[in-house]
């Protein structure tokens, strides 16, 4: 199995979000995530890749606290999560979901402006700041001009969008997402890609997306993590990590590699390949 130097850590420096050997099981079950370390800097988009089943989605509600893990294992800003309370977290780690199901009839910038929920005390409202500051991350991700729609009756990129300015008006600092291009188009699949890798560049914003396609991650991700049976096969700068071999494993299948950009690589099974090419 490959060890990634970005595993040895140097527990002098703070990062935005680390994970130090995080293990992790239901209850007394088969644990799903074992060793898992790894640093994730500010301004990075780091991808977890693996099949289903390897624990990326598992590994993200570590990282913001929905899966209660031991005692320093996940560290925000140099402090282990079990210090801070989860108010806290959520000011500085947003999620955003796989799924975009219907809730209440609200339009897009009330569902926008729920990202500020941790910042408003029990029974406050927000205020004309917060919906400023929503108004303003609708308009920062191309989206302003649906303010006032039923957050019900959009598609399923723009649906996307606005969860995505709900996470960003809660925390600009660390963002999680989980299959963050689920169920989108082609356009789609990119935009949204595009505007997490702008938010790092011209934020600075942490982001962390679980994701399925290794060929979406080596065209946006700055760093990715390999996942495989819940350990780390390999971590760091994805035109170095995401080899032929590495993919190979990862993923138990035979993968044909088409160089493109200097130094990276797409990555397509070489039966699928082979498949269609008998007949065309």
């Amino acid at each position: 199995m490959a060890v990634n130097q970005v595993h040895q850590m140097d527990t002098s420096l703070s990062y935005p979000l680390e994970c130090r050997g995080l293990h992790f099981s239901y209850g007394k079950g088969w644990p799903i995530l074992k060793e898992v370390s790894h640093v994730m800097g500010r301004g990075t988009f780091t991808a977890l890749l693996g099949r289903n089943g390897s624990g990326k989605t598992t590994l993200l509600h570590c990282l913001n606290g929905i899966n209660r893990v031991s005692a320093e294992s996940v560290f925000i800003h140099g402090k282990d999560i079990h210090s801070l309370n989860a108010n806290t977290v959520a000011r500085q780690v947003s999620l955003v979901l796989q799924e975009t199901p219907d809730i209440f009839p609200f339009t897009v910038i009330d569902v926008a402006v729920m990202g500020r929920a941790p910042f408003l005390k029990m029974a406050q409202s927000p205020d004309d700041e917060d919906y400023v500051l929503a108004k303003k991350a609708l308009a920062d991700l191309g989206v302003g001009h649906l303010a006032q729609a039923n957050f019900n009756q959009i598609s399923g990129g723009e649906r996307r969008m606005v969860l995505l300015a709900a996470a960003l008006v809660q925390s600009s600092e660390i963002m999680l997402l989980d299959e963050p291009t689920n169920h989108l188009d082609f356009k789609n699949q990119y935009l949204i890609l595009s505007c997490i890798k702008k938010l790092c560049n011209q934020r600075g914003t942490t982001a962390i997306a679980a994701m399925h396609d290794p060929n979406m991650a080596m065209l946006f991700a700055d760093e990715v993590v390999l996942l495989k049976n819940g350990e780390i096969f390999d971590a760091g700068p994805a035109g170095k990590v995401m080899t032929k071999s590495n993919m190979d494993i990862l993923y138990d299948t035979e993968t044909t590699a088409f160089p493109f950009a200097g130094t990276r690589q797409f990555f397509i099974p070489t039966e699928a390949l082979h498949d269609t090419m008998e007949k065309s």
